[in-house]
């Protein structure tokens, strides 16, 4: 039978130099954890529930705890039209539907959008 694995936390090894803040979306290069950046190759792994503090350690030296699933930002030009569609980083608060010609990294699929916010499924 195959497995089946929720939403849920999951903990990556921390980049040499990364400063993570917590409740603040956490992207992975190369398989290592990263801050929101315009890296745009980087995959959306979640939101950080706690500060990870790598300034001084080697890549790996510490490991960061991500909450995933849907979590919601701040769009100045997300619509109820774009539900389904992919929205990009813009910094750690904002997403946008324009991925900036491929230069911002993907946040994740669009799930809903309310008045005050936009829901994004974030994790790979």
């Amino acid at each position: 039978m195959p497995a089946k694995r929720l939403s849920g936390k999951r903990a990556y090894p921390v980049k040499a130099g990364a400063v993570l803040t917590g409740n603040r979306p956490v992207l992975l290069a190369a398989g290592l954890a990263i801050a929101v950046t315009d890296n745009n190759s980087a995959l959306s792994a979640g939101v950080a529930t706690m500060l990870a503090d790598n300034a001084n350690g080697a890549d790996s030296a510490i490991m960061v705890e991500v909450d995933t699933g849907e979590h919601k930002f701040v769009s100045a030009d997300i619509t109820i039209d774009d539900v389904g569609s992919d929205a990009y980083f813009v910094d750690d608060l904002n997403v946008s539907i324009d991925s900036d010609t491929d230069g911002r990294a993907k946040a994740g699929k669009i799930t809903q959008v309310d008045s005050d916010g936009v829901w994004v499924e974030l994790g790979v």
